[in-house]
């Protein structure tokens, strides 16, 4: 069978192209509850042959000039915040109780004994035996205070050498107050001497044109300089600190050397030591004891008596000084008669002519402070009397060094 062709037969092919379904997602965070934004999109395009044109001449393009997009800033990336780094919780450890009125301390060369003034007398506490010795006994009593008053015998403490230990009385009437020095040894005394038995006495300061009434209370003692220095509670229109001059081991007589009040007009001389380099007599100035906030830090040429430096502090009742023989930094209490919850440690930060008072730790009626060598800080409060008349709340304690 033969077929014939007479017709090509032009068969024209159209081509359908299927539009391609494209789906896509992207996912944002829009905000804290993680809700989810999506762009779905779906296209279908035909495709279609393309035309052939007659070649052109291609004129040449002019190109609009460009408009210049403004620049966008990158994005600053914030400096992570530096912390600081948070200081260690100060532990208190009470190491003596039933003390009444502790208001002195010094610490013994070479021993490293710490000797406590209370009410009674002055007790030896060994750190490493953890014994306590009465010392010197037999004081008698005086009465301090507005408000809350306290029965109260010796008071500042310091030694003058490695065996002389300088004592402040606080146990007589104004104008027949004295200075004890006593000998003390490496070890416990096997009996505790009368008060009576001093090596050497100062004073007393007795009524005169310098003081009205004669001074008394003799809070805060120190030696540096070639001199021991008292702070006077006597005459407060003077606010006395004296001084007593020291030659080839003895103490001369004891006189008022500084006139604080007229200096500051604020009263009360009370806490005393010597800045770390001995140049300056650091004064801690208690003011009134029913006024909040009045406590001063003064500083003094002990040569002259000059004051150099008098600043606020916003404390109430500063009663102890001292510093840090490692940080170099320098601390005081708080005795706050008004206040009492607001006593405590403070350490004293002075940039130029102002002082932050930052608190370390809350005490009950704090009193004295004093360093050792290793940076350990011993400390004595008054306390707040308990239920049992018998037993006194005073108390000596240590922070641990890294004040």
């Amino acid at each position: 069978m033969q077929w014939n062709l007479q017709q090509i037969l032009k068969l024209s092919a159209y081509c359908l192209t299927a539009a391609c379904l494209t789906l896509g997602s992207s996912h944002l965070i829009a905000d804290e509850k993680g809700d989810k934004k999506g762009d779905e999109k779906k296209a279908a395009e035909k495709k279609e042959e393309p035309k052939k044109e007659a070649p052109k001449k291609e004129e040449p393009k002019k190109e609009a000039p460009k408009k210049e997009e403004p620049k966008k800033e990158a994005p600053k990336k914030e400096e992570p915040k530096k912390e600081e780094p948070k200081k260690p919780a100060v532990t208190v450890k009470t190491l003596v109780t039933n003390l009444e009125s502790p208001s002195g301390i010094a610490i013994q060369d070479g021993t490293g004994h710490v000797f406590v003034a209370s009410r009674y007398g002055i007790y030896r506490y060994d750190a490493k035996g953890k014994t306590v010795d009465l010392e010197i006994d037999a004081y008698p009593t005086d009465v301090y205070g507005k408000g809350p008053k306290y029965n109260i015998g010796p008071l500042g403490l310091t030694f003058m050498s490695k065996d002389m230990l300088v004592v402040g009385d606080g146990s007589r009437p104004d104008g027949e107050e004295l200075v004890r020095i006593y000998k003390v040894g490496d070890k416990p005394l096997e009996k505790w001497v009368k008060e009576d038995t001093a090596a050497q006495t100062l004073g007393p300061i007795k009524a005169s044109d310098k003081s009205a009434k004669g001074e008394g209370n003799f809070y805060g003692v120190a030696f540096g300089a070639d001199a021991i220095y008292v702070t006077c509670n006597g005459d407060d229109t003077k606010g006395w600190v004296a001084k007593s001059v020291v030659k080839d081991g003895k103490a001369g007589p004891l006189e008022p050397s500084i006139e604080t009040k007229t200096a500051t007009n604020v009263d009360a001389p009370a806490a005393i030591t010597f800045t770390l380099d001995g140049k300056e007599l650091v004064v801690g100035q208690m003011g009134e004891v029913n006024v909040a906030g009045d406590s001063l830090l003064t500083f003094y040429d002990p040569k002259t008596g000059k004051l150099t430096k008098s600043l606020k502090t916003g404390l109430s009742d500063i009663a102890g000084l001292a510093y840090s023989p490692k940080t170099k930094k320098l601390y005081a209490t708080d005795f706050s008669w008004v206040d009492a919850a607001k006593g405590g440690l403070f350490e004293l930060k002075i940039d130029g002519d102002k002082v932050t008072a930052e608190k370390i730790v809350s005490l009950d009626k704090p009193a004295a402070i004093a360093f050792d060598k290793e940076g350990n800080l011993y400390l004595t409060t008054f306390g707040t009397q308990g239920k049992d008349p018998e037993k006194s709340p005073g108390s000596l304690s240590v922070i641990k060094a890294g004040l």
